[in-house]
């Protein structure tokens, strides 16, 4: 085994080299430049512990292994991670992901982002996702021709900040989590105690713990992630949700009594998007996406199991949106308003987003022709500036 081992910490130094070769000097995009340094510095992490690995390895009898088998183990997992959402992105970068990265500097810039922007890797094969290991929001490979969808950018952005909301610089993000958690549970204790003392069903108190249980390991993040979106870039992000779930959801009530269920159902996302809207003074356009909302075929043509009912107190909702709302203001991002957008310059990034989408609603027909002069201005815009 002693042989076979350290032939897998060879393999894998040899592997963590190889990948390091991969990474172009100079770089082609110098948007990159932070990730490109941050996989070399965990590849380089990881040969050291490899090698110290193998050093010790030389020390032990052959049945006296197992804790350096699963430290390999580890360093292979962390070099895989580097190979598949690093140095992928860093060896297929186009024009179009050093684009995208330069966009995504400037929304950095627009909204205030307190962290080192997250690099843009055009590679995506499940929409959009944010990957904190390396720090890379992945998006599909033909994004960068489209428009109405990129609003998804902030959603990812906001996975940045709770991934980083230990930080000193997001204190009060932190403290606004907590406070939320907090909440959830006097809400849910409460219901459970309750329901505890009515008769029904035994299994609607094993519904409604699991429910607790989603809000804390996997909803409040979305929540939050989507207030972040709405709040930082306004009703496009609101559009943008409708779009995808008129494109892509088959229940917008979807829910599981017992199973995981990783993000919130389409519906109550909507919900809390029009809470943020009116709490941001968007009334009009509240108004005017819940009036499209409720036209859409998965809106009319669907009803909730009955214990939906207790998966998305709308009180509860209304009070999360207000916490996230003081702690993204307290921790100085810029919180947009119906009057920021009507002064914002018309090359900000934020207004482009917002207008597409009164465009596309004023003359669908015509708005591919719009769409495309507007890419093709965002990509004049954010080349002077590099």
């Amino acid at each position: 085994m002693k042989d076979y081992l350290k032939a897998i910490i060879t393999e894998q130094i040899n592997r963590g080299q190889c990948l390091k070769k991969m990474v172009g000097h100079p770089l082609k995009y110098s948007n990159l430049l932070g990730l490109a340094q941050r996989c070399k510095s965990i590849i380089d992490s990881n040969i050291q512990k490899l090698e110290l690995l193998s050093e010790e390895l030389e020390k032990r009898n052959e049945d006296d292994v197992r804790d350096i088998l699963r430290k390999v183990r580890r360093s292979i997992r962390e070099i895989e991670m580097v190979e598949y959402y690093g140095i992928s992105a860093l060896r297929y970068a186009t024009d179009e992901t050093g684009y995208m990265n330069k966009l995504i500097f400037r929304i950095h810039n627009e909204i205030n982002f307190p962290l080192d922007p997250p690099s843009i890797a055009c590679l995506s094969t499940r929409y959009y996702y944010f990957h904190s290991f390396t720090n890379v929001i992945f998006v599909p490979v033909g994004e960068s021709s489209f428009i109405l969808h990129l609003p998804d950018v902030f959603h990812e952005l906001g996975h940045e900040v709770l991934f980083n909301k230990d930080e000193l610089r997001l204190k009060k993000v932190r403290e606004s989590y907590d406070l939320a958690i907090t909440r959830i549970t006097n809400y849910y204790k409460e219901l459970l105690s309750r329901k505890t003392r009515e008769t029904g069903p035994r299994e609607t108190l094993l519904i409604i713990a699991n429910i607790h249980s989603q809000w804390k390991e996997y909803w409040l993040d979305e929540f939050f992630c989507d207030l972040f979106a709405l709040y930082t870039l306004g009703p496009a992000y609101a559009w943008s949700h409708l779009h995808l779930t008129t494109k892509t959801s088959e229940d917008i009530y979807q829910f599981s009594k017992f199973l995981p269920q990783t993000h919130p159902s389409d519906d109550s996302r909507m919900k809390m998007l029009l809470i943020g809207l009116k709490k941001l003074g968007f009334d009009k356009e509240a108004s005017m996406v819940l009036s499209r909302w409720d036209s859409l075929p998965p809106v009319l043509n669907a009803e909730p199991v009955v214990e939906y009912q207790y998966a998305y107190p709308e009180g509860m909702m209304e009070e999360l949106a207000d916490i996230f709302l003081t702690g993204l203001k307290e921790s100085e991002f810029a919180i947009i308003s119906p009057t920021d957008l009507r002064r914002q310059n018309s090359n900000t990034v934020i207004k482009q987003l917002n207008e597409a989408w009164t465009s596309f609603w004023n003359k669908p027909d015509e708005f591919r022709d719009w769409e495309e002069k507007c890419i093709e201005k965002l990509k004049a815009i954010v080349t002077k500036e590099s």
